[in-house]
C-alpha cells in the first residue's frame, strides 16, 4: 500500500471502506460539474469507480486525506495513456469536496503526485487539461508547472453547449524545476 505525505495531507491508496466518502465526492454535482461524464449517479456506480481505484490496473489513484484527522477530502490520480520503451505517459485528474476548496490543497498534492509519478512509477510525461472557463483548475495546473500545449476550440460538449478545452503537459525532464 502506497502512502505519500505533504505538510498537511496524506495521499494513500483506496480501500473498500472508502466507499461512502468516495460516493459523497463522486456524486457531488458541484464537484463533478466539469467531470459530468464520470458523475456517479448511484452508490453502485461509485463502487465500480472504487474498484478501479483499488486495483490501479490502468494507472494510480489516491485518496486525499487531511493529515491531522484523517478525513477523506478528495481524489487525485492518473491513467496510463501509453507505454513507451522510455516509460509511461499518463493523464492526471483530481477533485476535492467543495468545503475544502481555496485552501491550497490541490497544488500541494498535485506536486507530490507528479514527483511520485516521475521518481517511483516510471512515468516520463504527464498530461492534463480542463475546460477553458474552469479558472480554479487552470490555476492549479499552471501553478504546479504544467505548460499549456494547446487550446481546442468548441471541442467538448458540456452543459448543453460546445466548450473550449485547454491541454497541458509536463515531462520528467522538468521535475528538477518543480522541486
Amino acid at each position: 500500500m502506497i502512502s505519500l505525505e505533504t505538510d498537511r495531507l496524506i495521499l494513500r491508496d483506496y480501500k473498500e471502506s472508502d466507499l461512502d466518502e468516495m460516493h459523497r465526492l463522486w456524486s457531488d454535482k458541484k464537484t463533478m460539474y466539469y467531470l459530468d461524464d464520470i458523475l456517479a449517479n448511484s452508490i453502485d456506480e461509485s463502487a465500480k469507480y472504487l474498484k478501479i481505484g483499488i486495483e490501479n490496473a490502468d494507472g494510480h489513484y489516491f485518496c486525499i486525506c487531511e493529515k491531522n484527522v484523517g478525513q477523506f477530502i478528495g481524489s487525485i490520480g492518473y491513467t496510463i495513456t501509453d507505454i513507451t520503451p522510455l516509460g509511461k505517459i499518463v493523464h492526471m485528474g483530481y477533485m476535492l469536496l467543495p468545503e475544502y476548496h481555496r485552501r491550497g490543497y490541490m497544488p500541494e498534492v498535485t506536486k507530490k503526485v507528479i514527483e511520485f509519478a516521475f521518481t517511483k512509477d516510471d512515468c516520463i510525461r504527464i498530461t492534463t487539461g480542463c475546460h477553458k472557463e474552469n479558472d480554479a483548475s487552470r490555476k492549479v495546473i499552471e501553478k504546479v508547472g504544467f505548460r499549456k500545449e494547446g487550446e481546442r476550440i468548441k471541442a467538448v460538449y458540456h452543459d448543453g453547449v460546445m466548450k473550449d478545452r485547454l491541454e497541458y503537459g509536463i515531462n520528467k525532464d522538468d521535475l528538477n524545476a518543480l522541486l
